[in-house]
């Protein structure tokens, strides 16, 4: 036992003077013009490793003094530098020794340490960073040396989005205190009182419809005078009752699912409240209606009936009320039959006369090189878009290869115009009448329609045309716009980084 303990006193008596040797090699090592111990030697000396040579350290024995850099610009650009790069020794967050192992080799106290590590992982626009930069830029110093002179942020690019964020922020400094004040319950659209309506109609007396000087008078902006004055001109023409007139907008208003805002704005003489109340109510009415319609299978003879109803319609404004009224059946009940009708007979349809409308178009493909799809129409006995569904020549269609550099969308246009007349939603759209109609590959035309829908296919002649719009200084929002009409700034960003 007691030979144990004479171990362990030899131990650490061992530890102790090595912990004084790397003390002392780093006091004669301290280099006061750098501020700090020039570490390199010390480990040269001792043959141990860097992270063991810190661990040894003991700031209590040593006559070096330790700095204090609490704020950022205190920082110096090599200091900061060497931090960065030996806090990339230490995976993850830093721990208490691993704070203390960098105080140690940068000679600062733990604190000052830890901010400007937080700094390095989570840069950040300060006040005393931007007053710093702002005196670098009065002295005309180009933004590259102003990086190297604080190099917190990733690149030059950030450094200036950053500080041009923060002066305007500072710029634009405190707000009227017009457009500052929260509104109360009263003033906000839901709760314009009936004197709030009085004193902008008398304001508007005296000033006129200036909503510059009105909203003044009132404290508020223009907008809010404006909107309350759009309140009041409602309140004067509101009337008792409903009109035969009012309930018909209301009914359209539900059959195209129009809030209550908007009808409130159609009919002009009844508040949103009103407006939501009756239609609430009507909805209510149709639901307990339509409990006491035929609800019965349809029979062949049904089904006759209702396409016989709904021939002379114009595709896209049938009059499913009047039609249900006839049948006797729900408007939702007419409408899902008639699109499953119309499914069941395009292929029926297509079958029958895809030998007769494939060999009306080949002969005229022959002779002209075009399609006049009006004629073959009138050939065939069939309309143009039964044509263009049924139609299975396909010689000479064209392809469609996306270039960013040579691509118009005067093509796609009339593609999406197509498709819009044709198959609007919920229909699905039918690419071998779209193929037929713009005569090139069905494949291709799918592609173009999901281009259109704003999904990009991210190839490198894409990325290479991206990479040069931005190197120009165009926005994300730009380079998306250029690329495809419907395509997201997000996106683009994505595949940028």
């Amino acid at each position: 036992m007691e030979q144990m303990v004479a171990l362990d006193d030899d131990r650490l008596q061992k530890r102790r003077e090595l912990s004084a040797r790397v003390t002392q090699l780093a006091d004669q090592a301290f280099d006061p013009q750098r501020g700090r111990c020039d570490w390199d030697s010390v480990v040269k000396k001792l043959d141990m490793p860097l992270m063991e040579c810190l661990g040894r350290f003991d700031a209590s024995l040593s006559s070096v003094p330790v700095r204090s850099l609490p704020k950022f610009v205190d920082w110096l650009p090599d200091d900061f530098t060497l931090l960065k790069e030996f806090v990339q020794q230490f995976p993850g967050t830093l721990t208490a020794d691993d704070q203390r192992l960098v105080s140690a080799f940068m000679n600062v106290n733990q604190a000052d340490c830890a901010m400007a590590y937080n700094m390095c992982i989570r840069p950040r626009m300060t006040t005393e960073l931007f007053e710093l930069m702002a005196s670098y830029r009065e002295k005309g110093m180009p933004w590259r040396d102003i990086y190297q002179q604080i190099p917190v942020f990733a690149s030059v690019q950030t450094l200036r989005c950053a500080y041009s964020r923060f002066k305007a922020k500072v710029s634009s400094g405190p707000k009227p205190a017009t457009s500052r004040a929260r509104w109360t319950d009263a003033e906000t659209a839901r709760g314009i009182t009936v004197a709030d309506m009085e004193r902008v109609k008398a304001l508007v007396d005296e000033y006129g419809q200036d909503w510059t000087q009105v909203g003044q008078a009132m404290y508020a902006t223009p907008e809010r005078a404006r909107q309350i004055w759009d309140r009041y001109q409602q309140h004067s023409k509101a009337t008792k009752g409903w009109s035969s007139r009012e309930l018909d907008i209301l009914q359209e208003c539900i059959r195209d699912g129009i809030g209550s805002a908007e009808a409130s704005r159609r009919i002009d003489t009844k508040s949103r409240a009103a407006c939501q109340s009756k239609m609430r109510e009507m909805k209510l009415a149709d639901s307990t209606e339509e409990a006491t319609v035929n609800k019965s299978y349809w029979t062949s003879d049904d089904e006759a009936q209702l396409l016989h109803l709904v021939t002379p319609y114009d595709p896209h404004a049938i009059d499913w009320t009047t039609i249900a009224g006839d049948l006797g059946r729900a408007v939702n009940a007419c409408r899902h039959k008639y699109r499953q009708l119309r499914k069941q007979r395009k292929p029926k349809l297509a079958a029958e006369h895809a030998d007769a409308v494939s060999h009306a178009v080949k002969k005229q493909y022959t002779q002209h090189q075009s399609m006049d799809w009006a004629q073959v129409s009138e050939s065939v006995g069939l309309s143009e878009r039964e044509c263009l569904e049924a139609n299975q020549f396909g010689d000479g269609k064209a392809r469609w290869i996306y270039d960013p550099d040579t691509f118009s969308w005067d093509m796609a246009n009339r593609m999406t115009k197509f498709i819009k007349t044709n198959y609007p939603r919920p229909l699905p759209v039918n690419y071998t009448a779209v193929s037929n109609y713009m005569w090139i590959e069905p494949d291709d035309c799918f592609k173009m329609a999901s281009l259109l829908r704003g999904e990009m296919t991210w190839t490198k002649d894409v990325l290479a045309k991206a990479v040069e719009l931005r190197g120009q200084g165009m926005m994300y929002k730009d380079i998306a716009r250029q690329l495809s009409p419907n395509l997201t700034a997000e996106k683009v960003s994505y595949a940028y980084r």
